[in-house]
């Protein structure tokens, strides 16, 4: 399995490109963010990269990190949904408006060439609790903490507490973001976390 190419790129056209790497030139798709990351270095590049093998081809993938190549082994996994409409999306949009899209925020901010409004429905229903842990692993790796399971349940349990409470999962996922993010340096337990959150609702009234 390819996981990882640095070279220097040879082409562009539109969201491809041709990476030589030792001699060797491999046609890759790449991501908005990759694409974007590479048009102003004309040095060696680095691509994080997912091979689709199939019966009568081989594609590879290309993107700009780890979080991006996560996003898109989440989508493939969603029914309905293959490599070539996951590149699409990644090349149509970034992580945080694929969360945002996922989440059921900016639904209609862009448009994406082959996702209806059935297939985001699906996309939403399948990857939504996914995509929450995706994005909160990401953020405190790079705030540079350790994502623990305790820590990783004490906001599941929390968003089931909201959620209990009547609260919509985008209303709750927000005030868990929002309050995760004013204590970003802080490991809070369930309890704290629900307090909190609680107290977050109070003050925004």
């Amino acid at each position: 399995m390819i996981g990882l190419l640095r070279g220097k790129i040879l082409s562009r056209k539109n969201n491809e490109v041709i990476l030589d790497v030792n001699g060797v030139g491999y046609h890759l798709f790449v991501s908005k963010k990759a694409l974007e990351n590479s048009a102003s270095n004309e040095g060696e590049n680095i691509f994080y990269t997912y091979l689709d093998v199939k019966e009568n081809s081989l594609q590879l993938f290309g993107f700009a990190d780890e979080k991006e190549k996560e996003i898109f082994k989440l989508l493939i996994s969603v029914n309905g949904i293959g490599p070539k409409l996951a590149h699409t999306i990644l090349a149509n949009a970034g992580f945080e408006d694929i969360v945002n899209l996922i989440a059921g925020n900016n639904r209609f901010a862009f448009k994406i060439p082959g996702l209806g409004s059935k297939k985001l429905e699906v996309v939403t229903m399948t990857l939504k609790d996914k995509i929450f842990k995706l994005e909160h692993t990401e953020s405190d790796t790079i705030n540079g903490g350790e994502i623990g399971v305790e820590k990783e349940n004490s906001r599941y349990e929390a968003l089931s507490a909201l959620l209990n409470l009547g609260y919509s999962r985008n209303d709750a996922e927000k005030i868990i973001r929002e309050v995760l993010k004013e204590n970003q340096n802080t490991n809070l337990n369930t309890e704290e976390l629900i307090r909190k959150s609680l107290e977050y609702i109070t003050n925004t009234k």
